[in-house]
């Protein structure tokens, strides 16, 4: 067997194999190539096909390929254009390879042959991004693609129906070529002008040399001075434009999860952007120690006081459960119920004054990771355990966290689901009525209390939630 690059590929005979290759596994792709247009179309939610795919042939067959020949016949092919551009793949991620079609004969399967395709790819456009798609339901494809180390780029959810979604994967260049960085930054004219001045600070500079003395002789050097000044921040501007080319491989591959950005202050993030928030805030964790700080709580209290009925979900491991003493021990109880105090005494006066729609849950299910979602944006990060110097006991700090912002990505969702799922498994929620007779009415008391005793009565403020 022959792997074979094509260009333009114009053998009929060669052609004629790939057309019985699109009949012969017509059926498989979702929707069927027979009833598609075109290899990029948009709309993929269509019915059955209508025969041959015949115009998807059509397309193709002016794409460039690469094809697996085995006794003179093409059982197998990858077809794929240059330098697509869309919604989905913006013009900067352009020169590029875009895949539309790989598909291998059923009787020459399990032989790695769409492996080899790739590999032939990579060593051939290894300085290009290289963009392809398929539906979420292609799991072996996307397996291949995984192993190949594609990362996820778009998903279009329920695109090709319901519950089948539109995934677009995205493979970095395995280097970047200087021709590809320049053609990507537009760097062209600035280095056509580098060279002009370039050509010219060398023509005043022999000038200069060669005359003995006069106004020539020393407008020369004037001439040639500046231009080489000019020159040399040209060609600075140039490298720093360069060098950015390394800057947005790393950026474009976070965006590519949906991250937006590393943050090392989680707190001042937080505090900048919940007063701003329209829709909703969701809080979830085990001490709350942030929601205790008195700008965090000024934030919340803004958020909801400039924007009535703002929907506002806390989802706590509270320390009467057996999940936060394994983790946590004992130590701290006290100043956690006061934190438990002050955010719902806050959030309880705004349910009152600025009718805000707050329902706090209960679980006694495991949290690994603070998760904040503000509107459409999610701040989280990891726990990471280690041991109080002072106290000796197991303590979770944040060394980073995530800022993901994009709805359509498969990290803001799965992130989403995780809330929920712990959500709605949740066993009891916090009587906002109980909780503003017994505890917010009568502090004095709540605060004589040992720490045992005020987390019995913050318990005793919670009702079941019928499943």
């Amino acid at each position: 067997m022959k792997i074979k690059y094509y260009r333009h590929l114009k053998n009929k005979a060669r052609l004629s194999d790939i057309f019985q290759l699109l009949k012969e596994c017509d059926n498989e792709f979702v929707p069927p190539l027979s009833a598609r247009r075109s290899t990029v179309q948009s709309n993929l939610n269509v019915s059955g096909g209508n025969g041959e795919p015949t115009d998807y042939f059509n397309i193709i067959k002016e794409q460039s390929f690469f094809t697996a020949e085995e006794g003179g016949r093409v059982i197998a092919f990858m077809s794929f254009r240059h330098n697509y551009v869309s919604e989905e793949i913006p013009p900067s991620m352009c020169p590029n390879i875009y895949i539309t079609t790989v598909i291998v004969s059923p009787k020459k399967r399990n032989r790695k042959i769409a492996n080899d395709f790739y590999r032939a790819l990579f060593k051939k456009f290894g300085t290009v991004d290289i963009f392809t798609r398929t539906w979420s339901e292609n799991e072996i494809h996307i397996r291949i693609l995984s192993s190949l180390k594609f990362y996820e780029y778009v998903r279009k959810e329920d695109d090709r129906g319901p519950g089948i979604d539109t995934v677009y994967y995205h493979h970095t260049p395995t280097k970047r070529g200087i021709f590809q960085a320049i053609t990507q930054y537009r760097l062209t004219g600035n280095l056509i002008f580098l060279l002009l001045l370039t050509v010219f600070s060398i023509t005043f500079v022999l000038t200069w040399i060669f005359t003995a003395g006069g106004m020539v002789h020393e407008l020369s050097i004037a001439f040639a001075t500046s231009l080489i000044a000019s020159a040399l921040c040209l060609f600075s501007d140039s490298m720093l434009k360069y060098r950015d080319s390394i800057n947005d491989d790393f950026i474009n591959n976070m965006k590519s999860f949906g991250i937006e950005n590393l943050r090392f202050r989680k707190d001042e993030l937080l505090e900048s952007i919940i007063p701003g928030c329209r829709h909703e805030i969701w809080i979830t964790g085990y001490r709350l120690i942030m929601t205790g700080k008195k700008q965090f709580r000024a934030s919340l209290r803004r958020a909801c006081s400039h924007t009535r009925g703002l929907r506002v979900r806390m989802l706590l491991v509270p320390p009467w459960s057996e999940t936060y003493r394994l983790v946590y021990g004992e130590d701290d109880v006290a100043s956690i119920a006061e934190n438990y105090e002050k955010i719902f005494s806050d959030l309880c006066e705004s349910v009152t004054d600025d009718g805000t729609d707050l329902e706090i849950r209960f679980t006694d299910k495991p949290i690994f990771n603070d998760t904040y979602k503000v509107d459409d944006r999610f701040i989280t990060s990891p726990y990471m355990h280690c041991v109080d110097a002072n106290k000796g006991r197991i303590t979770a700090k944040d060394f980073f966290s995530l800022d993901i912002n994009d709805p359509q990505k498969r990290l803001y969702r799965l992130i989403y689901d995780d809330y929920m799922a712990v959500w709605n498994e949740s066993p009891c929620r916090l009587d906002k009525e109980l909780f503003k007779t017994r505890v917010s009415d009568r502090k004095n008391e709540f605060y004589a209390l040992d720490p045992h005793g005020r987390c019995e009565l913050l318990k005793s403020c919670t009702s079941p939630i019928e499943k």
